[in-house]
């Protein structure tokens, strides 16, 4: 029971994203992004499901390799694409989130992993939501559409 109640939860946040859609443009109407963004938020977008597929079949090694490489995406020079306190500190809460599932996984905790991917996509939907209500446009970069 515990185990369905945890993947209901994560089936979720996972589908319930406001003003998304699988055909909608992840750049936005206009597509205006520099061009190593986009291709950086589809991996990490992609990683994300790896570990959640990981997550449904119990993949420890998945789930493990999955968050180690979704933090070392948010270290490329791409990733910091605003230079500010905040956006600087929801990076690093981030790299703690994939940490935890990382740390989760190496342990085989499946309810732990669960949580900390929880926990993970709550930080990527929070720094998105920053970028959007501060409609912060630094090179070219318009969120409102992300």
């Amino acid at each position: 029971m515990y185990r369905a109640s945890i993947l209901v939860v994560l089936m979720t946040v996972l589908l319930v994203q406001p003003g998304s859609s699988p055909a909608q443009n992840p750049l936005g109407e206009d597509g205006v992004a520099p061009e190593n963004v986009a291709p950086l938020m589809r991996r990490k977008l992609d990683r994300a499901k790896n570990i959640l597929e990981g997550l449904t079949l119990e993949q420890f090694d998945k789930i493990a390799s999955n968050a180690r490489s979704l933090r070392l995406l948010s270290m490329e020079a791409g990733w910091n694409v605003v230079q500010t306190e905040e956006y600087r500190k929801q990076s690093e809460d981030f790299r703690r989130a994939c940490d935890s599932v990382e740390k989760s996984a190496d342990a085989k905790d499946i309810h732990r992993a669960a949580l900390a991917y929880v926990a993970l996509t709550v930080r990527c939907v929070e720094c998105h939501s920053y970028m959007r209500e501060n409609k912060i446009k630094l090179a070219g970069l318009d969120f409102k559409n992300h």
